[in-house]
């Protein structure tokens, strides 16, 4: 029988009570890391570099649920306006500037769009039509030039049925410390946790300083007069690199926060430019944005491309991409619609389909991935590649990547996108929007909007 189907209804406050048990019943964490010393799997020493790009809040189908050859957007989908109406909203192809607000994607909201694996509670649970739009290659060509020229998985899983904050935690952790929603600061994370030291189990930093792996997160900041205006939503326009918020998980370990010689390899994103140039790019890297290149409604995508590609642009052009990977990926699917039902693994996830694209000399040129992944499988290969072990029993059991590349192939030329001289994009003000019927539980509220007319229903 599968793992407690039931916590994935709506009603989420019963299952609050019986979290822990689960996850302790089902071994979600280790209490320590594990290390194995094995070698790496045949062809993967090739790779010397793991460069992990993290955008923002996009589902699978809403970014490549119309890619050839992909599982994508079933034909006669139509999901119902309420529950039980014969009222339905058809996907169609997103209209300029939409949507103008968030799409909710707190874990009740997810649980309820999720519908007990029946994927259709989107609309209601969103309150908006907006969960339907995709987008295709008129808005995002570089995404769909990078699928085509190297790998794009289609089973690839976010890691926590909710939202951005425990998704990242997933990024470093393996794990989010059970049910964490966006807490955006320090002093909220202790509070939500109970527990003055923030996270106290261990990060993949624990098995880095083991083995002796240099690392680095990048994050682009904004000055700090910017940076002051937008810091009531979300806590992710950090002035500093070593400030916890929801993109930036690391701060929030005790035992990276306290010590001095961990923090400093938080960095500006400026520095991830000036290590290609010098010579001195770490063996694995995170790179997480502010808002405005995030591709978080309602910052422009193509703000958020643009921003991806000159990344993507500066390590094919340095003497990296040789031997480096790229794994393009976003955190969560931010409210839109995707028709795959995510395996039940735990108590917390999988949560739906976000895209992931894999980058490299070595990623299979024009392949399509159908093996199921998730955030966890990108600390796997690095764990696999570099001998080290694992952190939790989602690490552990994760596929690890490796289906995306083929080493003893000739290698993949660089794709360098050209990047337009005077780029210009604005960000609206964030607001979201409200969900049809009420929920059980909503564990933080952000400024609304009145409804929004639906698009129009073409295709």
């Amino acid at each position: 029988m599968r793992l407690s189907l039931w916590l994935r209804l709506g009603t989420v406050l019963p299952a609050l009570v019986c979290l822990v048990a689960i996850a302790c019943r089902y071994g979600v964490a280790s209490p320590h890391p594990q290390q194995s010393g094995s070698q790496p799997p045949t062809g993967m020493e090739k790779i010397k570099h793991v460069v992990w790009v993290i955008q923002e809040n996009h589902s699978f189908d809403n970014y490549f649920g119309t890619f050839p050859g992909v599982d994508g957007i079933p034909p006669a989908t139509c999901l119902p306006k309420m529950p039980g109406s014969k009222a339905c909203v058809k996907p169609f192809h997103m209209p300029a500037g939409a949507p103008p607000c968030d799409l909710g994607h707190a874990w009740p909201l997810a649980h309820a769009a999720y519908d007990n694996g029946k994927m259709d509670g989107f609309v209601w649970a969103e309150g908006t039509s907006y969960t339907m739009g995709y987008y295709d290659r008129r808005d995002i060509p570089n995404y769909w030039s990078y699928a085509e020229h190297f790998t794009l998985c289609d089973r690839f899983f976010s890691s926590l049925l909710g939202p951005s904050g425990p998704n990242h935690v997933y990024t470093v952790a393996a794990q989010s410390g059970g049910l964490i929603v966006n807490v955006a600061t320090l002093k909220e994370l202790e509070k939500t946790l109970d527990d003055p030291a923030g996270f106290s189990f261990a990060s993949i930093v624990n098995l880095f300083e083991k083995t002796k792996l240099s690392w680095k997160y990048y994050v682009q900041t904004l000055p700090a007069p910017l940076a002051s205006k937008f810091t009531k939503y979300g806590g992710v326009f950090s002035p500093a690199p070593d400030v916890y918020n929801l993109w930036n998980p690391l701060p929030g370990f005790k035992a990276v926060r306290d010590n001095p010689a961990l923090m400093a390899h938080m960095q500006d994103l400026k520095e991830y430019y000036r290590d290609l140039d010098q010579g001195t790019l770490p063996q694995v890297c995170w790179i997480v944005p502010y808002f405005e290149d995030s591709e978080h409604p309602p910052s422009p995508i193509a703000a958020g491309m643009w921003y991806v590609t000159k990344l993507i642009n500066a390590l094919m052009t340095s003497r990296y991409w040789s031997d480096s990977v790229i794994f393009l990926t976003w955190d969560d699917y931010g409210g839109f619609y995707d028709h795959v039902e995510p395996p039940v693994v735990d108590a917390f996830g999988y949560g739906p389909r976000v895209p992931m694209i894999v980058i490299s000399p070595y990623a299979k040129p024009g392949y399509i991935a159908h093996t199921t992944y998730d955030l966890t499988s990108v600390l796997k290969f690095i764990e696999e590649r570099w001998g080290m072990g694992h952190l939790t029993a989602r690490d552990d059991r994760a596929n690890g990547m490796l289906d995306c590349f083929d080493f003893s192939q000739a290698a993949n030329p660089p794709l360098v996108i050209p990047v337009p001289a005077k780029l210009r994009f604005r960000s609206g003000a964030p607001c979201s929007f409200p969900p049809s019927l009420p929920l059980p539980y909503l564990p933080y509220t952000a400024p609304r909007i009145r409804r929004v007319a639906p698009p129009p229903q073409k295709r």
